[in-house]
């Protein structure tokens, strides 16, 4: 099975399997010092070890090095660990870019371009609130600046896309519908917003059947668009992830499919990053879930253990997909009468749902907020600690 294999590193200049030596960036790897020297001159500009390191050296001649130049390298720097899955590093050094611009008074639009920047980071980190600051500013700064239209349009999305994630179609929606009316007919980012849109509207639609017709829409149109020189096998892989999810989900729940679905958009992500990537944990974490469905639980424990790994050393802890692995894993190490190991993934799951919901989460977050506190207090309970249970309960 795809989940149980291991993820298999290959030169990035020959191509050949099981490379001896990897760059300190971690997203690079080579057979040996000749492939490495071969092939180092591709690989510099995305080194984010060389970048850290340029960046350093002109903190430290502040007196004589251009501010604006160091604010550059630390964004260039934040969008490689984005890429990378680093959500951590990302925000930091996008925070120190922007700190950068507003003490020497950058020109607004690259304010605006770190700050849509950030917002997707922080997006990416559950950070909704923070995310959706960030982006309503983007958009205040863009209004008033000639700029190009689908800039404006990518950040009327983006704000949507938060809105609909935090729980107001009806917000989201005008956004939405600026970018669509901005937007020229012949404009190539047109399609773009027109999918985003078919997504909102999936998501605001209370049939099931309805949404999942939009679903398997963007997968076809997504998998002809990346047959073109502007396909985007990123995109293509996420819409795997989300028709994955759809068939899962459904009263009648079509697992296999969705399985194979989700092993596919695994494969592409491992295709495209070199180094472990937050993405990869997010299938892994539905791959454990059909697992689960389908009473493959050792399967799902392993597919479950391998998405908490990647989601902390990736820095993507305290969003709710870290609780929901947290959480599946608990009933599985519960159910195996592993109790104390079970009990503390509970905990912290729920001490992430706590934090979710006190951000602005929303109501599904406090269902699953009080689900995780009912399983929590069962295991307490299978364990002894019925004071503890009873605590939990209380709680829901």
């Amino acid at each position: 099975m795809p989940i149980l294999v291991k993820r298999e590193y290959k030169c990035s200049h020959c191509s050949a399997t099981g490379p001896a030596f990897r760059c300190p960036c971690k997203n690079a790897f080579y057979c040996n010092r000749s492939c490495q020297l071969a092939g180092f001159s591709n690989h510099k500009p995305q080194c984010a070890t060389l970048l850290a390191k340029k960046i350093k050296t002109k903190e430290l001649c502040l007196g004589t090095s251009n501010h604006a130049t160091i604010a550059e390298d630390s964004q260039k720097l934040a969008l490689l660990y984005s890429e990378q899955g680093e959500l951590g590093k990302a925000k930091g050094f996008m925070r120190k870019a922007l700190c950068i611009m507003l003490g020497y008074g950058a020109w607004q639009e690259e304010v605006a371009k770190v700050r849509y920047e950030l917002g997707e980071v922080l997006c990416k980190q559950g950070k909704l609130r923070e995310a959706l600051e960030e982006h309503k500013k983007t958009v205040l700064i863009r209004a008033c600046l000639s700029i190009s239209i689908p800039e404006m349009a990518r950040s009327l999305i983006s704000t949507g896309n938060v809105l609909m994630e935090l729980g107001n179609p009806v917000e989201a929606r005008t956004y939405m519908m600026e970018a669509d009316r901005i937007l020229p007919q012949d404009s190539p980012y047109r399609k773009t917003a027109m999918l985003s849109s078919l997504m909102l509207l999936g998501k605001m639609t209370q049939n099931k059947d309805t949404d999942l017709q939009f679903r398997e829409g963007l997968v076809a149109e997504l998998g002809r668009v990346r047959r073109t020189p502007d396909g985007d096998e990123v995109a293509f892989a996420i819409s795997l992830h989300g028709l994955g999810n759809g068939y899962m989900d459904r009263p009648h729940r079509r697992l296999q499919e969705s399985e194979e679905l989700l092993n596919r958009g695994l494969q592409i992500i491992r295709n495209v990053f070199h180094q472990e990537n937050s993405r990869e944990g997010d299938f892994l974490r539905s791959i454990g879930k059909v697992c689960f469905f389908q009473g493959r639980h050792i399967d799902a424990l392993i597919a479950f253990e391998e998405a908490e790994n990647i989601y902390r050393r990736t820095a993507r802890v305290n969003t709710t997909e870290m609780a929901d692995v947290l959480q599946f894993g608990g009933v599985l190490l519960s159910q195996q009468g592993q109790l104390n190991i079970a009990a503390a993934k509970l905990e912290e799951a729920v001490v992430l749902r706590r934090g979710i919901v006190a951000n602005g989460g929303g109501a599904c977050e406090t269902d699953n907020l009080g689900h995780d506190l009912f399983v929590l207090a069962a295991c307490r309970k299978k364990g002894g600690n019925v004071a503890g249970a009873i605590a939990s309960l209380r709680e829901c």
